[in-house]
């Protein structure tokens, strides 16, 4: 270096002492107005294999590889006269101290003390011949090394140019014009482009337009600290499509390729996705040509990748019907083809394009288009490449044909072959065409997700309640004696609640909640209606309990539907041509369908993906006289939107089972925010209740937001958490109800416990139910839109403690006791209400019956068993009810007994035949008064049908008289399952009672037979106690005749007590109580029952009970009507052992 200073500092004084006869041409300034030392990041002057580019103005060395890993070029040209052996040892043991890794070319000429040692390098001078290539010394330096202060070939070209320019220069000044200046405009890019110096006629080598297979090695960086953004786009090739039983995991080539660039930073981007793999996207579509990537590409391409793999045409060159519908033509496709460059290079001019000459196929019949398919490609890119473009053609013509199972998709090792083959011509790509990707990556989320605040980070864990609170025995005392006093059992205002807080433990049990597997395969059951596949979804637009086939227009959202009239096909809906049923309003990303108000009919949504908001169409269903046969009403805003709800986080299930359309967003890694649509008092408007966070997403912390799916896998009504994995098979959690409603407990499931999966992209498979039975079926939507379904038969046990959970008077003593009744069997387990008790642990005594064992064996699944008085003697009887029809069998409660149940029930039979309406809109209670249970079916929106027990012992069937007078004709607009009959004022009639399902809040409807109106809004008759109203309860606890307000604990059915008080009741102290009842016992038909019981302390031994055997008096039976309010006479009554 010292004599290159020396000779340099020589020739700068020469041209010093030559004066103006001699002109310095400073090409290093030059170089560096160009930025040709310093251009890229991490490139100073040469080295590597890209030491030819034109575009190059020394050679290329990579600084942050500076000993030319990338790779060792090594030639002998320094070395090919001789050099001494020791020098060569001796540069060879220093270059493998700098650079462990590195691999000389002939290295058994290098003596490291093997076995084997090169005798002609032991020691002395070696002479070399330079044509004997084995013997060839290696060149210890990278080849860059060597040439650092070379010019390339464009620096030669700019020498030349500026050594005329200066001539130029010279001949003008002495003429007397001014200089030409040497730049006449800066250059656009670094390295200095084509077009920033003309040159017609050089003979340069052109750009880079076609590479073949080179079998590149992995664990090499393609240009480090640079971020490559990848967008794969195609068809299901890209998509990574596999036969069912191929043993593929859908990630296609994109694993393999992630793995060979494991030195880089990758990021996969597109609008689709699919595989087991972590952000596995892409653009493709299985089954469809280059015209229809064009359409579908422009959202993937606004992601902004900077390396965009392109396999495109192998299905425009198929000529079966519905496939290469553009044309087959070889010329067209290529064309078509290079329209597709030109619109991924408008979007994305930053980005390298390789395009494939695509992957042979072994079918005879295509072989000869696919041939001059692939070679027509080099030209089309070529003529791209021309214009300074950054798109190579990239050959995959010798991939093995054995490695494809169907002659034209690869086998799970194709694919990892194909990604070797991806990685291999990425690596060959000029460095600088790789350059910083613009903007942020796109979130893992999916599209979209960066609107509105973005994924939500923050969703708050679930707040479940906790309404029973332990109390203490003394407040139990005092809220029991508060809502004793007085003389009165009828409220003639309104009730005054005690809080007891918690009165007993609970019995019962929740059901296994285990989700067991069963699915149908029922194969193709429709072919499609030629459409995209993206475009289909499943909803049941008729509302017939069947999900039916729906195309959404990508455009448009128009939604065409074909009504599922399985196992007989599908049938077009309305009356337009195509089955056209709305015309849309919005591109069909932006649209959701769901059922909003109940009705049963999915309306219309739009979404604003800026803010939320969502605008409705209410489906009004078919029509005669609307547009298309269909009607449609638009409301406008149904809801003001919510911060971080957008396309890709918002969704629309039933979280609560009620049959309204819950608002959802998910946050990050799958937790949930829930908004719950309630509706409104009146009805069916929409109302939106905040339940904050319902999931904290921690078991799957899922980031690709479209393996999430909310749908009823079990049947219950309620919507589960499902994923999805990488071969479409499905594990999540089950939506067990907690004590707030809208709040659901998560229990998980096994891996692929819900579903095995089909190996298909999870983005081609829906969940609905196509055959009504409540369960989500599993429906793969093949490439060109059929239907293959597979029906969900698998079950689930449920239940929990509180669906056993019944209050009902069992023994007969005027209050309700505790039943819990086993949901498979139906066999009851009773707990009789002993009230307050010092003795007990939480101070309310409760008496198990034979011995905490059933009383009956039980006849029918728990879910149909109801207790009520059907005799009118006071006791609750057994009554089974037909969840279909409402018909009711019953046995009547017979009292203790010595058999093994130590309790009897005398069978008999049908009791009502039913045929109103299902079993779950059944509710008994005594409406008019007359001490028997009346039956009572609630139609939708709260209207009732009532039929008055006037019981008939020799024919029960018979006993039912229909009681229009007292019907609620309009009902409420509210839910069968919110609405309840209980005597709460005290006056022996049940009241219409409607408690709200968010907070347990009470309205009353005060019963007012015989008068009308039949039932009088006396408006909120309880406050929310903090549970959902589903676990609200009433029962009569104690004598007052008053029902009082019970909270249960869902899971255990411990509960918590309201008792029911008046604030108009006479104060005054009294010791005893007496009950006058018309009923009838085994002594007459017709008798009139006294009953005297003191209120506190032992029961006496000759105290006054309805069943005669300590009564005192003369028995008598009055001749009374059967609905006689009160007795026409009651004989003498012998003195009572205290007085009143």
């Amino acid at each position: 270096m010292n004599t290159l200073v020396e000779l340099m500092n020589e020739k700068a004084a020469a041209i010093e002492r030559a004066g103006p006869k001699v002109t310095f041409v400073d090409y290093d300034d030059i170089v560096g107005t160009f930025g040709g030392r310093y251009c890229e990041p991490g490139v100073d002057e040469s080295s590597v294999d890209s030491n030819t580019r034109p575009m190059l103005m020394f050679y290329e060395l990579n600084t942050e590889d500076p000993w030319g890993r990338t790779p060792f070029k090594r030639d002998v040209s320094e070395h090919e006269n001789g050099t001494f052996g020791g020098d060569i040892n001796a540069f060879a043991r220093a270059t493998e101290y700098l650079a462990p890794d590195v691999e000389f070319r002939h290295k058994r000429l290098i003596d490291a003390g093997s076995a084997e040692p090169a005798d002609d390098l032991s020691g002395g001078s070696v002479t070399v011949a330079a044509k004997d290539d084995d013997r060839k010394i290696p060149n210890l330096l990278p080849d860059g090394y060597g040439r650092v202060f070379h010019p390339q070939v464009l620096l030669h070209k700019l020498i030349a140019k500026l050594v005329l320019l200066n001539i130029s220069n010279r001949r003008l000044v002495q003429n007397g014009y001014k200089a030409l200046p040497v730049f006449g405009h800066e250059p656009d890019t670094c390295p200095i482009g084509d077009d920033d110096f003309d040159d017609d006629d050089d003979g340069r080598e052109g750009p880079t337009t076609f590479v073949t297979y080179k079998g590149a090695k992995p664990g090499t960086a393609v240009k480090p600290g640079t971020k490559l953004r990848i967008l794969g786009v195609g068809d299901s090739i890209t998509l990574g499509r596999q036969k069912a039983d191929g043993g593929g995991d859908g990630n296609g080539y994109r694993l393999r390729l992630k793995e060979d660039l494991s030195k880089d930073e990758v990021v996969y981007v597109g609008k689709e996705s699919g595989g087991t793999m972590e952000n596995s996207n892409y653009a493709a579509w299985g089954g469809q040509t280059i015209e229809y990537m064009s359409k579908h590409v422009s959202p993937s391409l606004k992601q902004r990748p900077n390396i965009i793999l392109l396999h495109a045409g192998t299905n425009d060159l198929d000529d079966r019907p519905g496939t290469g519908v553009q044309g087959t033509d070889p010329a067209g496709i290529a064309f078509r083809l290079g329209k597709l460059i030109d619109q991924m290079r408008e979007a994305c001019p930053d980005a390298v394009i390789l395009v494939a000459m695509i992957i042979p196929n072994c079918d005879s019949h295509k072989s000869p288009r696919h041939k001059a398919y692939v070679e027509l490609i080099p030209g089309v890119v070529k003529k791209r490449a021309e214009r300074g473009h950054h798109v190579i053609a990239v050959d995959f013509s010798e991939f093995p044909l054995k490695d494809l199972y169907d002659c034209l998709h690869p086998t799970p090792d194709g694919y990892k072959k194909m990604g070797d083959y991806w990685f291999d011509f990425i690596s060959q790509i000029p460095k600088s065409w790789i350059t910083k990707p613009v903007g942020p990556d796109p979130s893992p989320a999916g599209p979209g997700s960066d609107e509105n605040g973005g994924v939500a980070t923050d969703i708050p864990g679930p707040d479940y309640g906790n309404p029973i609170v332990v109390t203490s025995k003394e407040r139990i005392r005092e809220a029991y004696e508060i809502t004793m006093k007085g003389d009165q059992s009828m409220c003639k205002s309104r009730p005054t609640w005690q809080s007891a807080g918690k009165i007993a433990m609970g019995v019962g049990m929740n059901g296994l909640w285990k989700f067991t597997e069963n699915w149908g395969k029922a194969g193709n059951v429709f072919d499609g209606i030629g459409r995209s596949a993206s475009g289909v979804r499943f909803h049941d637009m008729d509302g017939d309990g069947k999900a039916d086939y729906v195309w959404l227009d990508e455009d448009t959202g128009r939604l065409e539907c074909y009504l599922n009239k399985l196992p007989d096909g599908f049938v077009k809906a309305g009356n337009h041509p195509k089955g056209v049923i709305a015309q849309g309003t919005a591109a069909s990303e932006r649209v959701y369908i769901a059922d909003l108000d109940a009705d049963g009919l999915p309306d219309y949504l739009v979404v604003d993906p800026s803010d939320g908001s969502v605008d409705v169409w209410w489906n009004k269903g078919p029509s005669d006289t609307a547009p298309n046969g269909w009607d449609w009403a638009r409301a406008g805003q149904i809801a003001p939107g919510a911060k971080h709800a957008n396309l890709a986080t918002l969704r629309f299930p039933d979280i609560n089972g009620d049959g309204r359309a819950d608002y959802v967003f998910i946050g990050k890694g799958g937790s949930l925010g829930h908004w719950m649509n309630t509706g409104t008092d009146t009805g069916r408007a929409v109302e939106w209740v905040t339940r904050h966070g319902i999931a904290t997403g921690e078991s799957y912390q899922i980031s690709d937001f479209s393996r999430l799916v909310l749908a009823d896998i079990d049947g219950d009504g309620r919507d589960d958490y499902l994923v999805f994995d990488g071969d479409a098979g499905l594990s999540g959690f089950l939506n067990q109800p907690s004590n707030r409603e809208g709040v659901p407990t998560w229990i998980k499931q096994g891996a692929k416990s819900i579903a095995k999966g089909i190996k298909e992209p999870h983005s081609s498979i829906h969940l609905a139910d196509m055959d009504g039975n409540g369960k989500a079926d599993y429906i793969w939507v093949d490439d060109k839109g059929g239907v293959n379904l597979w029906h969900n038969r698998g079950s689930a046990d449920t239940s929990m403690a509180i669906d056993g959970l019944r209050f009902a008077d069992i023994n007969g003593d005027g209050v309700d006791d505790y039943i819990w009744v086993d949901p498979e069997t139906g066999a009851p387990s009773v707990r009789l209400n002993m009230g307050p008790d010092g003795n007990d642990q939480l101070g309310w005594g409760w008496k198990p019956l034979n011995d905490g064992n059933p009383i009956a064996r039980g006849a029918a699944p728990g879910e149909k068993v109801r207790f009520a008085d059907l005799d009118g003697n006071g006791r609750a009887d057994y009554i089974v009810i037909d969840p279909k029809d409402g018909g009711m069998r019953g046995w009547l409660n017979g009292g203790p007994s010595s058999n093994e149940y130590g309790w009897s029930f005398a069978e008999q039979g049908r009791i009502f035949q039913g045929g109103i309406g299902p079993g779950a809109n059944v509710r008994l209670a005594d409406v008019d008064g007359d001490g028997f249970d009346d039956y009572i079916y609630l139609h939708p929106g709260g209207r009732t049908t009532i039929y008055r027990n006037k019981w008939n012992k020799a024919s029960p069937m018979d006993s039912w008289v229909r009681l229009e007078s007292q019907e609620a004709k309009n009902g409420i607009q509210r839910r069968p399952e919110e609405i309840y009959f209980h005597d709460i004022n005290g006056d022996g009639k049940a009241d219409y009672l409607w408690i709200n399902p968010v907070n347990g809040i009470v309205k009353a409807w005060i019963n007012n037979y015989p008068d009308s109106p039949a039932w009088v809004d006396s408006g909120e008759y309880a406050g929310s106690v903090g549970t959902a109203g589903n676990n609200i309860r009433f029962a009569k606890l104690h004598l007052t005749g008053r029902a009082s307000l019970v909270a249960v604990d869902r899971s255990t059915n411990a509960i918590a007590a309201w008792l029911n008080g008046c604030d108009n009741l006479d104060n005054s102290e009294k010791k005893h109580r007496i009950t006058i009842t018309h009923a009838k016992s085994v002594f007459s038909d017709k008798q009139w029952s006294v009953t005297e019981r003191p209120l506190e302390g032992t029961v006496p031994k000759d105290h006054c009970d309805e069943t005669g055997k300590y009564s005192r008096g003369t028995q008598y039976s009055p001749d009374d009507p059967d609905d006689a309010k009160y007795p026409t006479y009651i004989s003498e009554i012998g003195k009572l052992p205290v007085e009143v």
